[in-house]
C-alpha cells in the first residue's frame, strides 16, 4: 500500500513522501523535493561578489551559513586570505547561527511529533508566562495544542509541561542568538558584513563582551535545558535507536579551523570505516531528478531543468561520493573527526548505554544536534578569547578587478556539509555550483537505482498510526530537512 504526506510540515521548503508499507512497516520510500528555484542559474552574468548576497536569499533559514560558504569560494577566487581576526569572526558568525538553529529544529520543528502539547491546559503552577499561555491556549484553541496526527504522544503532566515550557524559552535564545549575530554581522537575518577577506566589523570590547555574555546564555540552556530535553525524549522512546538507520556512509569538510585547535576534521566514513576526504569524487546525479544532463563532477556539471522527465520524481539531484550516498549533519561531523566522536560515543554509553550503530538512526540524530550545539558554544567562547581588538578584521578585494577564474568554498551548516563553486570570467560569473546538506540527504535514487540517505533510512520504519504517518514523520525530521536549499 502506498503512503503518502504532501506536503511535509514542520520543516523548510516543499517536500512529499511516498512509502510503501507492507506488514505494518516502510518497504520503500521516495523523497520528492517539489519546487525548482534556480538560484544557480540567477548568479550567471553578475558581478563575483553579488553571490555572498544572492546566495544568502536562498534559504529564510540557513542565511549567514550560505555567506560564509560563498565568502570562502571568493576567496578562493580573488586569491585573499582573511587576517586572523577576519577568520575568527566568520568561525563564530557561522558556529552561532548552526548552534541556534539546532535549538529550533529540536523545540519547535522536531518536538511537536513527541509531546502532546495539551497538557499545558493542566497547568498548575505559578509560572506567568506558562499561565498565560494556558489561558490562551483554552480561549483560543490554537491547532499545535489541540489537535494533532494518531501517535504515541508523551501526555503525563509532569514530563509534556516542563518541555513545552522549554519550548516556549526557545524562542526568547534565538532571538538572543541572532542579536548576537547582527552584533557581529550587521544584521540578521544575512549577514551583510560578511566578505571574501574577512569581515567588516569595527571590533570594541564593547561588541566581543555582549557576545561573549550571550554565548553563555546559550549554553547554559543548551545544557540544562536543549540536552535534558533531548535526552528525557530519547529515553521515551528508546525503540528509535533501532529506527532510521540507513547506510553507514558520512562525509566531513572538516571546520572551525581559526583557532590553534580545530574543531572538525575533513574526511569521510564509508560502511563505518574512515577515509580521507577527495573533494573530486563529489558528483550529482540526475537519472531520477527533474533535469537533462549526466552525472558529472560540481566542477564540470551542466544541466537543465526539465520537469516530467521519464524515470524523475523530484527536483533534487542526488550527490554521490565515489558512488556512495553519504548522509551529512553534526553527525558526520563528530563522526569523523576523531576526538568528538569519542566524546560523544561515551555521552551515548553513559545515558542510554548504545553504541557506535545506535549513532545511524533517529535519536542518534537528533542527540548529535545538541551535542554538536555545545561543541560549537564552547568553540565560540574560545574564539572570543583569541580576537584582538587592535588588529585588522579584513582584507579588502578589489571589486573592480576583471577577476578570471575559479573559486571553492568548502564550509558547514546545521543540516551538514555546503560546498560553493564558482568560476568567473572578466569579471561574471559564468558558473555557480552549490552542493547542499539537504541535497545529500535527501537525495533520489541514482542511475544504480541505489536509493537517497533518507529513503534508506525510512526502510523498515514502523506503521502504527496509518493516519499521519507519525514515525515516518519523526525519522524525515531527525535530517532537520531543508528543501528550499535542496532544490536552489
Amino acid at each position: 500500500m502506498v503512503k503518502r504526506i504532501s506536503p511535509l510540515t514542520r520543516i523548510e521548503g516543499h517536500l512529499k513522501v511516498e512509502v510503501d508499507v507492507s506488514g505494518g512497516k516502510v518497504t520503500s520510500a521516495k523523497v520528492c523535493g517539489e519546487m525548482y528555484r534556480g538560484f544557480e542559474n540567477l548568479l550567471i552574468g553578475r558581478h563575483p561578489l553579488d553571490a555572498q548576497r544572492i546566495t544568502q536569499r536562498v534559504c529564510g533559514v540557513c542565511h549567514e551559513v550560505h555567506g560564509i560558504a560563498s565568502s570562502k569560494a571568493l576567496a578562493d577566487l580573488y586569491k585573499v586570505e582573511p587576517p586572523p581576526n577576519g577568520k575568527l569572526l566568520k568561525d563564530i558568525i557561522l558556529a552561532l547561527h548552526m548552534a541556534i538553529d539546532h535549538i529550533l529544529h529540536f523545540f519547535h520543528l522536531a518536538l511537536p511529533d513527541y509531546v502532546d502539547f495539551a497538557a499545558l491546559v493542566k497547568y498548575r503552577g505559578r509560572d506567568p508566562k506558562l499561565s498565560k499561555l494556558k489561558e490562551w491556549v483554552i480561549s483560543k484553541r490554537p491547532y499545535l495544542y489541540t489537535k494533532k496526527v494518531p501517535g504515541d504522544y508523551i501526555t503525563d503532566p509532569e514530563t509534556a509541561i516542563p518541555l513545552v515550557a522549554n519550548y516556549i524559552e526557545a524562542f526568547d535564545k534565538i532571538s538572543l542568538g541572532s542579536s548576537a549575530l547582527a552584533t557581529l554581522g550587521g544584521k540578521a537575518p544575512f549577514a551583510h558584513n560578511v566578505f571574501p577577506g574577512g569581515v567588516s566589523v569595527e571590533l570594541t570590547m564593547d561588541r566581543i563582551a555582549k557576545v561573549s555574555t550571550i554565548t553563555d546564555k546559550l549554553l547554559y540552556f543548551v545544557e540544562k535545558k536543549y540536552l535534558t530535553s533531548v535526552i528525557e525524549v530519547a529515553k521515551r522512546y528508546r525503540e528509535y535507536f533501532r529506527i532510521g538507520h540507513g547506510y553507514m556512509n558520512l562525509i566531513s569538510y572538516g571546520g572551525f579551523e581559526a583557532t590553534s585547535d580545530p574543531l572538525y576534521q575533513k574526511g569521510v566514513m564509508i560502511n563505518g570505516k574512515k577515509y580521507p576526504l577527495d573533494v573530486d569524487g563529489i558528483v550529482e546525479d540526475v537519472a531520477h531528478s527533474y533535469y537533462d544532463g549526466q552525472a558529472e563532477s560540481f566542477r564540470r556539471e551542466s544541466t537543465k531543468p526539465h520537469y516530467g522527465k521519464e524515470g524523475a520524481y523530484s527536483w533534487v539531484k542526488a550527490p554521490r561520493y565515489k558512488g556512495h550516498p553519504m548522509e551529512t549533519g553534526p553527525i558526520s561531523r563528530i563522526m569523523v573527526t576523531d576526538r568528538t566522536r569519542k566524546l560523544f560515543l561515551d555521552f551515548l554509553k553513559k545515558h542510554f548505554g548504545v553504541g557506535f550503530k545506535e549513532v545511524f538512526s533517529t535519536n542518534g540524530r537528533n542527540l548529535a544536534r545538541a551535542f554538536e550545539a555545545k561543541l560549537l558554544l564552547e568553540y565560540v567562547n574560545r574564539a572570543l578569547g583569541k580576537l584582538n581588538p587592535s588588529e585588522s578584521t579584513i582584507v579588502t578585494v578589489d571589486v573592480g578587478d576583471k577577476v578570471s577564474g575559479s573559486g571553492l568554498g568548502l564550509s558547514n551548516a546545521a543540516r551538514g556539509e555546503l560546498l560553493h563553486y564558482i568560476e568567473a570570467e572578466s569579471g561574471r560569473i559564468t558558473k555557480y555550483q552549490m552542493v547542499v546538506p539537504s541535497t545529500w540527504n535527501f537525495s533520489p535514487r541514482d542511475a544504480n537505482n541505489k536509493s537517497g540517505p533518507v529513503e534508506k533510512a525510512l526502510e523498515g520504519t514502523p506503521v502504527r498510526f496509518s493516519e499521519g504517518l507519525i514515525e515516518v514523520g519523526r525519522v524525515i525530521r531527525s535530517y532537520d530537512p531543508c528543501t528550499a536549499c535542496s532544490i536552489h
